[in-house]
């Protein structure tokens, strides 16, 4: 599973937040081609990526959209999606709309679906539902997504599968160092 957490908050200048943007795609690719194809690739995070109903992408993003029509982030994301053979499960599961708002603006009036489940084709079907939890309180303006997942592993013998790569994204000095910078920040206030 690969889970990347970027904090847009921290970035006040737009053109530094897209540089970095460029480096979390660039260092996302290579995680996920360093997996083996045999391995359940699972990405979570906030896109900032409205998908829409547009027919061209139905096969990988399903019918069941909170938006009309997808933004720049959006088809970024269903590209990215296509090359590596992933599939947008977030947006596949028929449930009332309020259930898919997965952020909600500060005056409350706007909620986007921009937080995203990606798995890999071969096992789309291990994820029997994603919905959004409006009721815990988790200090965000995003909701927090609820997955059910349900897959059958089979023991592993011999030699047969390649060994599993340890992939750290804290391997850039200075990604770790903003990262322990932020999470200094935080406590602080505590």
């Amino acid at each position: 599973m690969v889970f990347l957490y970027f904090d847009k908050c921290t970035y006040t200048n737009k053109q530094k937040m897209e540089v970095v943007n460029e480096e979390l795609c660039n260092l996302l690719q290579q995680n996920i081609n360093q997996t083996g194809n045999s391995d359940i690739k699972i990405i979570l995070g906030d896109f900032n990526a409205k998908v829409g109903k547009e027919n061209i992408y139905k096969p990988t993003i399903g019918n069941e959209s909170l938006h009309n029509e997808t933004n720049e982030n959006g088809v970024k994301m269903i590209q990215f999606a296509i090359s590596k053979g992933l599939n947008v499960r977030s947006t596949t599961y028929p449930h009332k709309d309020i259930h898919k708002e997965t952020w909600y603006s500060a005056d409350g009036r706007t909620a986007n679906q921009i937080d995203h489940v990606l798995i890999s084709n071969r096992f789309r079907s291990a994820i029997t539902d994603i919905r959004a939890l409006r009721g815990p309180d988790i200090g965000s303006d995003h909701n927090l997504l609820k997955i059910n997942f349900k897959v059958k592993l089979r023991i592993k013998t011999g030699n047969k599968y390649e060994e599993r790569k340890n992939v750290n994204i804290f391997q850039n000095s200075k990604w770790k160092q903003e990262y322990a910078t932020e999470i200094n920040n935080r406590f602080e206030i505590l």
